[in-house]
């Protein structure tokens, strides 16, 4: 069985092609599942491992450190959830993303001991010798009737068979594989990704400048964090994308620049600006379309007034 790595993000190695890479990362999805192997598993089915989804992101490149690939088995969230969880709920890209893998894990055995429970209640409901309502049978019969019975009466019977039961359960199974199979996007929404074959390996690429990136500009406490540990990856994002119009430099480093800088100078397209990393990154190419948002305060204060109209726009 092959080795399961705990932290599902990996970066491509350096000088090592995609193909190759995939070979070797995708291994997961080839993970035996746990077979039933003798009576007890058939009476206590043996629980199927949680195993996330690797995402692979990109380690050089234009996408460098933003953009990644994922299986195509991988399930998504809607668009408009994933929008906001990332403009209201701090999820800024997929290594803000590593925590709720516990929570992920959670809902996924919460749903399968649900499934269980349902499981057993059916169960005992074929034995007519086991009286429901007696004690210890009735504390299942009410841990399962509040979803076992909420549905009853919607789905017909089968040759007077109530088949409701069965019928949550299977919903409870697909949502369950949902739950495994689902990886977050960020900072890309869901619809943006792109069916490739790499080899023998179907995956999604996710690449470019996300949307939300370009409607309500990179966050700033990340655009800081760049800035201040990984400022590389703001020059190469300048270097491919900076005819887009989005800023990937720190607000107070641009105001800080404007403030001190004449403004006949702004003809010039570059500045120096990374005095904290003058042995790494020093120049900056600084676009007009940059000025409004440090000049004009009716940006800034019109900005949240059209956050819910933009997102139900691009959705």
């Amino acid at each position: 069985m092959p080795k399961i790595p705990r932290n599902f993000i990996q970066e491509f190695p350096y000088g090592v092609s995609i193909e190759d890479s995939l070979n070797k990362g995708m291994k997961y999805l080839n993970a035996d599942p746990n077979y039933i192997t003798n009576w007890k598993d058939i009476i206590f089915t043996p629980i199927e491992n949680f195993i996330h989804h690797q995402v692979f992101i990109f380690s050089e490149g234009k996408d460098m450190l933003i953009g990644f690939l994922v299986s195509q088995q991988a399930t998504f969230l809607p668009d408009f959830i994933s929008a906001t969880i990332q403009l209201f709920g701090g999820v800024y890209t997929i290594d803000d993303t590593t925590n709720s893998i516990f929570i992920q894990e959670f809902i996924y055995y919460s749903i399968l001991f649900l499934i269980g429970l349902g499981s057993a209640r059916l169960a005992i409901s074929m034995w007519l010798i086991i009286n429901p309502y007696t004690m210890p049978w009735f504390l299942l019969l009410t841990a399962t009737e509040w979803f076992m019975d909420s549905f009853a009466g919607i789905f017909p019977a089968i040759f007077g068979i109530e088949m409701t039961g069965s019928i949550v359960l299977g919903l409870l199974g697909s949502l369950a594989v949902y739950v495994k199979n689902l990886v977050l996007t960020m900072p890309y929404l869901p619809s943006e990704a792109i069916k490739q074959t790499i080899g023998i390996h179907e995956v999604y690429t996710f690449g470019g400048i996300p949307i939300l990136w370009k409607i309500f500009s990179v966050p700033d406490k990340l655009r800081e964090e760049w800035y201040k540990s990984t400022p590389y990856l703001i020059e190469n994002l300048i270097k491919y994308y900076g005819d887009e119009g989005v800023e990937f430099v720190p607000s107070r480093i641009l105001k800080e620049f404007y403030n001190n800088t004449p403004v006949a100078d702004y003809t010039y397209y570059f500045a120096f600006v990374f005095s904290e990393f003058k042995s790494t990154f020093y120049q900056l190419e600084i676009h007009n379309n940059l000025l409004a948002f440090v000049f004009n305060p009716n940006i800034f204060e019109s900005f949240n007034s059209h956050q819910f109209y933009n997102i139900f726009n691009i959705l």
